[in-house]
């Protein structure tokens, strides 16, 4: 039940049939549905800074800490592990198992008492949610070919921004009901703060969403794999992950530098918009969710589609570092958007540039998981990219809310500059993303090429 489907080591992967387009494509859907469960989880704290602020007395960098730090720990030390199991094992089964163990950990977080327990629950989120990204993606490259995969990735980016509209538009206005009573009762549960409440109501139903996995198909793995079902398989993985490193070694430092430094500006922005909205602009959670999940919805939906068709193009017209090249371009163009929209007081000119600001950026898991896994090998893929989440990743997940909660903090000194915050390190981050992607596309084509003429 848990074993890999792997191709034959005498037929090479390049001969393999694909699945019918309605099977990878169905498949996609499932796994963005997935990805989207899991960014409305993760995110739906950051409506509810204020009321978790005053039932349990923490500051901005204590929460910078809670919706960054501590949950990319846990993200990124069980993703380890969860790259190297989806390499060998069933992938539809690491993800069900890390569905159903991040949405109980939401609704344990509506159990929190203290900025401890919550704390701790959200490191269940974190480690749940690890499992998710290396398999999905493990999975997608083995549905789509080459030259539609940026696409593939894109449609299963959409459950990230999806997700993180939902968690503010639907967040919003769960919270507007809820918060009308300091307490909320509910079924077999009893009587809970309103805040605790929105956990609740959100986490439980992603246990029974887990099962649609079942209905997704596992794919046959392309390539050679040396499955090894041992207690030593996370270490040899990761011992020959560093080792494959080693042979592209301009390519890895282009690549995690530079969308390590954008996932920090993009989940630091994220953690901290609707506080922004509500300091800056004295809106109620139903209008922040309303306006915020509009935004996300829509440049979510638009940008990773566009990202991922003229990606498609490039590839399909020879250009192998089409990734980095978009995206590099896209970051020049972000940047200034972004720190006109968070330091602006005009609820209007905000808008305009933060809708700007997340098209030109909500297609970095597309195109990051793509450059990835057009270059790593079947065999280490899955590991790839936890490896990617623990290193770059888990310093930019945690130092992003930290950092710009910190700015507010000790520079500014006054919760209203939260704005100034994020806009600083908007400024610095993305401009040397931006360079380090787009003088990294040499090494990009170098990579990819090797990556085509390697033996399956």
């Amino acid at each position: 039940m848990f074993q890999a489907s792997v191709a034959s080591a005498s037929e090479p992967a390049q001969q393999l049939a694909y699945p019918r387009s309605a099977v990878a494509w169905y498949a996609a859907a499932v796994l963005a549905t997935m990805y989207w469960l899991s960014v409305l989880d993760r995110f739906i704290i950051s409506l509810l800074v204020g009321p978790i602020k005053a039932d349990l007395g923490i500051s901005d960098t204590q929460f910078g800490l809670l919706n960054g730090f501590a949950f990319a720990i846990t993200f990124c030390l069980f993703g380890l592990l969860a790259g190297a199991v989806a390499d060998r094992f069933s992938r539809r089964w690491v993800i069900f198992s890390g569905v159903s163990i991040w949405s109980i950990s939401t609704a344990l977080c509506g159990t929190a008492q203290s900025f401890g327990s919550l704390l701790t629950a959200r490191v269940g989120v974190g480690a749940g949610e690890a499992a998710l990204s290396p398999a999905a993606t493990s999975m997608l490259t083995d549905l789509f070919p080459r030259d539609r995969l940026t696409l593939a990735f894109a449609v299963f980016a959409l459950g990230s921004t999806i997700g993180s509209g939902c968690a503010y538009l639907f967040g919003g206005l769960i919270i507007e009901a809820v918060s009308k009573h300091a307490t909320v009762a509910l079924p077999l549960i009893g009587e809970v703060r309103s805040w605790q409440a929105v956990f609740f109501i959100v986490g439980i139903p992603g246990a029974l969403m887990s099962l649609l996995m079942f209905t997704v198909p596992e794919p046959l793995r392309r390539g050679r794999l040396a499955v090894n079902t041992s207690w030593t398989f996370v270490v040899t993985a990761y011992r020959d992950l560093i080792r494959f490193l080693r042979t592209q070694p301009r390519f890895f430092v282009s690549h995690y530098v530079g969308f390590g430094l954008v996932s920090a500006t993009i989940t630091g922005t994220g953690s901290w918009l609707a506080a922004f909205m509500g300091r800056t602009f004295g809106w109620h959670f139903g209008q922040i969710g309303l306006v915020l999940g509009a935004i996300v919805a829509i440049s979510g939906i638009f940008g990773p589609l566009v990202s991922g068709r003229f990606i498609d193009v490039m590839v399909r017209r020879g250009q192998r570092d089409a990734q980095f090249l978009w995206y590099g371009s896209c970051l020049i163009l972000a940047a200034p958007a972004g720190v006109v929209a968070l330091t602006s007081t005009s609820p209007l000119i905000f808008i305009v540039f933060i809708t700007m600001f997340q098209l030109l950026t909500s297609s970095i898991s597309a195109c990051s998981n793509a450059a990835l896994n057009l270059v790593t090998p079947n065999a280490l893929r899955g590991t790839g990219v936890s490896f990617y989440g623990a290193t770059a990743g888990l310093i930019g997940v945690s130092v992003g809310p930290l950092l710009m909660g910190a700015i507010s903090d000790h520079v500014f000194h006054s919760e209203a500059a939260i704005g100034y915050g994020m806009a600083v390190v908007i400024a610095i981050f993305l401009p040397l993303a931006a360079a380090m992607l787009l003088t990294g596309r040499k090494h990009m084509r170098q990579a990819v090429l090797a990556a085509e003429l390697a033996p399956a």
